[in-house]
């Protein structure tokens, strides 16, 4: 869904996803690829080619979490800082994130993750509601990154995905 524009202003572009996953590992220990920063930093980092300059994680009501870094190729800067609402261990995380590029705010997200019990494993749901300002419907791009993200997670819980 994009907003009507200004011939000067972009229009603002709203993009929606949700991933389910399934872990043999218990709520806690998924919770924990998320809240610790060891293990959230062998996960949430950038492609090939981009190295990671700051990365601070305070997981709590109020708290605030920073990673930026840069491609060495172009010099392209990324940062993202996020700041947690809800911080209920084991089950939910509601936090607000934006996305700069070159220094420039490229977007703002409402993420959420919701932990549910599964005989001895999780079932995740993660959502993503997303404002790109620059007009760009960047959805698909964010969602594949995403997944890409979400490949390395059963690795850290040392475990593995389960059909859904």
């Amino acid at each position: 869904m994009t907003a009507a524009a200004t011939d000067q202003t972009p229009a603002l572009c709203h993009g929606l996803f949700t991933l389910k996953r399934r872990w043999a590992a218990p709520p806690a220990r998924v919770f924990a690829a998320w809240t610790d920063p060891r293990l959230k930093a062998q996960w949430f980092v950038g492609p090939p080619g981009w190295q990671e300059t700051r990365r601070e994680m305070d997981v709590r009501p109020g708290g605030e979490e920073r990673a930026e870094g840069q491609f060495a190729a172009t010099g392209l800067t990324t940062r993202f800082h996020a700041r947690y609402h809800l911080v209920e261990p084991g089950a939910r995380l509601v936090y607000i994130y934006d996305l700069h590029l070159a220094e420039r705010l490229h977007s703002i997200t409402l993420a959420s993750l919701s932990l549910q019990p599964d005989g001895a494993g999780t079932r995740l749901a993660y959502t993503e509601q997303i404002v790109f300002l620059d007009g760009e419907d960047g959805t698909a791009l964010r969602l594949e990154g995403t997944e890409a993200h979400f490949a390395h997670i059963p690795a850290i819980l040392d475990t593995q995905e389960l059909a859904p």
